[in-house]
């Protein structure tokens, strides 16, 4: 195998020219695989050096070895997303399954997966993008079909991990009010959304606790450029010595905006993001962020579902807290900054 890959079930259907089913077929030992499938499979086994795993052992006859993920419709980079998949792809190579990509064409979620269904193609699926009221969800456990979601349901004893994005953020403005800040305003998305309603939740929470406004709130979608061009308001109307953004795309928006007005943001105005993603570390100033552990959460979905699909016991749901990784953008705010409660311009904190 090149660079010293352990071989896969699919490796071997490969090389010997059947299915990943028929292999499986061989390896479990069932009496009406013909003696030259048997032979071909055999010997494929034998020149890579294939081991099956227990999950390849413990399917039962007739599964595809095939586990459906279905790419979001966002067109835009999403680094963090990128990191989840690789470690949904890899965790299912060690079960010897393949991951199934595949597309999502109009607004009606449901069909790619009832297509896929129809066609035969996957045992089990991971869901990502969770909603209120998804419904994919009702469709897939209507039909009894294995399935983990990237995200929170209500019923709990469906596989359901997700990132703390209240926790997260509420680490941000704790780490924020120990520098002394005080005025610290939230730039979050339109409500509605699940993840953005969560992070909001965690600001509100912590800013009444801590006897700070929860009123300084501004919204967006999650664009750049909408966030740049928000930043006069935000400063007129919230007087803010400290922002903390729903995402990294945001903040890195409100860092050019802050530009704009002749303002040093990190210097002047503190900010931090959510995602932490490449351009996070390599901004200027570097931005202040959540890493969300996408690696782990991509891990743990396919784990807990192989397990169900093996007939084992496997948990229901799990929150992980993403880490606060502290940059330039909030560790060099001066006192004057802290202490100004007009508008901040240029002249007025420097």
């Amino acid at each position: 195998m090149p660079s010293g890959r352990r071989p896969t079930i699919q490796d071997v259907a490969n090389h010997a020219g059947v299915s990943m089913a028929t292999v499986s077929n061989v390896v479990n030992g069932h009496a009406h695989v013909r003696d030259g499938t048997k032979k071909r499979v055999l010997e494929a086994i034998d020149a890579l050096g294939y081991q099956a795993s227990r999950a390849a052992r413990s399917l039962p006859a007739g599964r595809t070895f095939l586990l459906g993920y279905c790419l979001p419709d966002d067109t835009s980079p999403n680094a963090a997303l990128d990191v989840f998949l690789h470690h949904v792809v890899s965790t299912a190579a060690r079960a010897d399954l393949e991951v199934l990509l595949f597309t999502q064409k109009d607004l009606d979620k449901v069909q790619p997966y009832a297509e896929i269904l129809q066609r035969g193609g996957a045992d089990g699926f991971v869901l990502s993008g969770i909603d209120y009221n998804d419904t994919r969800v009702d469709f897939l456990e209507q039909r009894g079909i294995p399935f983990a979601c990237f995200g929170r349901v209500a019923d709990e004893s469906v596989i359901s991990v997700d990132v703390d994005g209240a926790a997260g953020i509420q680490a941000a403005v704790s780490h924020l009010h120990s520098l002394g800040h005080e005025r610290i305003a939230f730039v979050g998305w339109p409500e509605g959304s699940a993840t953005g309603d969560d992070r909001f939740d965690g600001f509100s929470t912590l800013a009444i606790a801590l006897g700070l406004d929860p009123q300084r709130v501004v919204r967006t979608l999650n664009d750049f450029d909408l966030a740049r061009k928000l930043v006069p308001a935000l400063l007129s109307d919230h007087r803010p010595s400290a922002v903390v953004c729903v995402s990294d795309t945001v903040a890195l928006g409100v860092l050019a905006g802050l530009r704009d007005e002749g303002l040093t943001p990190g210097g002047q105005i503190a900010v931090t993001g959510f995602d932490d993603v490449p351009a996070a570390s390599l901004c200027a100033p570097s931005l202040t962020s959540l890493r969300q552990p996408m690696d782990r959460v991509g891990a743990l979905l396919v784990e807990r579902l192989v397990a169900r699909l093996t007939g084992e016991d496997a948990p229901g749901s799990e929150l992980v807290e993403p880490d606060l990784i502290v940059r330039e953008s909030t560790i060099g705010a001066s006192e004057a900054a802290l202490a100004d409660e007009s508008p901040p311009t240029q002249e007025g904190i420097l």
